[in-house]
């Protein structure tokens, strides 16, 4: 028996990131490739090759040493040969291939890495179009049809021209989920024109459950527009999660949760997340950010009032191992 590696979400991922394509869910540090043009999309398909074939022969690629997501495996052979599968398809594609706004939030990374490009109306990426290389990859039956799993991330997506080009083009060939991750400050109708379609997740970034809070954290004073637009989402049949970035001295505290709490009743939204702010500027200067010890209480408190209320408090994997350690590291 010889020993080898898997990793589902490098088998199964293509993350097209502004500069980079990423074969898994760790931007920046992921194994990538430089983006090419449409024409030379058989690149990507190479590359993600022979990744997969390096984890099958028992090799680490340097991006992926301590990966937690690396699993061993042992390997099968028969009479000095391996038994190989058909290489995977593609099931998730994640879309964050632009970096403009229509607000641009104080915790955002991007705004330590490059300046957010904050627009109102739908504009081109200013990185690369997107919609002919997912066509190529679709005709070269390199994703899954029947499973895949669509994740459009990047800040908010309606400010991408094509956003509903891209969208239809998943539509159309078959898409078993769709993730739409947004400020909430535009409503997008093409999520009631999809409800019944397909399973959509929709995750609103909020951070806030007053216009002042908001105001100080996104940087717009849209808080207004953004209930409108939930009040809308919340009769379609989708998943609808609210999202809550803990920012040190804006809303990291009781009474600020209690209103964020609040206004998820009182709109009728029952999921929710709460995360803390990785830009921190103790992190970002210092390269480690101890937790404060008041956090935990406004984890337990969350936790407590949206049980009281109905409402499903997530808190994620590694939120919870950062926690436990007390600190974000580099």
């Amino acid at each position: 028996m010889k020993k080898s590696y898997y990793c589902k979400r490098l088998n199964e991922t293509l993350n097209f990131d502004a500069l980079k394509v990423f074969y898994c869910c760790a931007t920046r540090t992921g194994p990538s490739i430089d983006v090419p043009e449409p024409k030379h999309v058989k690149d990507i398909i190479k590359k993600r090759n022979f990744l997969i074939k390096q984890l099958d022969h028992g090799q680490i690629p340097h991006e992926c040493e301590g990966c937690f997501d690396l699993k061993e495996k042992e390997h099968q052979e028969y009479g000095g040969f391996k038994f190989f599968t058909k290489m995977p398809k593609a099931n998730l594609i994640i879309v964050k291939h632009f970096k403009q706004c229509d607000c641009a939030c104080i915790y955002c990374c991007e705004q330590y890495l490059s300046k957010r490009k904050i627009v109102l109306k739908p504009q081109k990426s200013d990185y690369y179009d997107l919609l002919p290389i997912i066509k190529e990859l679709y005709k070269q039956n390199i994703i899954d049809k029947k499973e895949l799993d669509v994740h459009f991330q990047g800040g908010n997506i309606s400010v991408l021209d094509e956003f509903e080009p891209l969208l239809n083009t998943f539509m159309e060939n078959g898409v078993k989920r769709v993730e739409i991750a947004t400020n909430g400050i535009q409503y997008l109708p093409q999520i009631a024109q999809i409800a019944n379609r397909t399973f959509v997740d929709v995750n609103i970034s909020i951070d806030s459950g007053c216009r002042e809070t908001f105001r100080k954290i996104k940087t717009v004073d849209k808080f207004d527009d953004v209930v409108e637009n939930l009040k809308k989402y919340v009769k379609l049949p989708i998943l609808l999660r609210l999202k809550y970035i803990l920012v040190r001295g804006v809303n990291d505290s009781i009474d600020e949760l209690t209103k964020y709490i609040d206004l998820m009743q009182e709109i009728g939204i029952k999921n929710s997340e709460l995360m803390i702010d990785q830009c921190d500027n103790e992190f970002i200067q210092n390269g480690e950010f101890k937790i404060p010890d008041y956090y935990y209480e406004l984890f337990k408190f969350y936790k407590e009032k949206c049980a009281q209320a109905g409402i499903e408090a997530n808190i994620w994997d590694y939120i919870k191992k950062i926690l436990d350690k007390g600190s974000f590291f580099k």
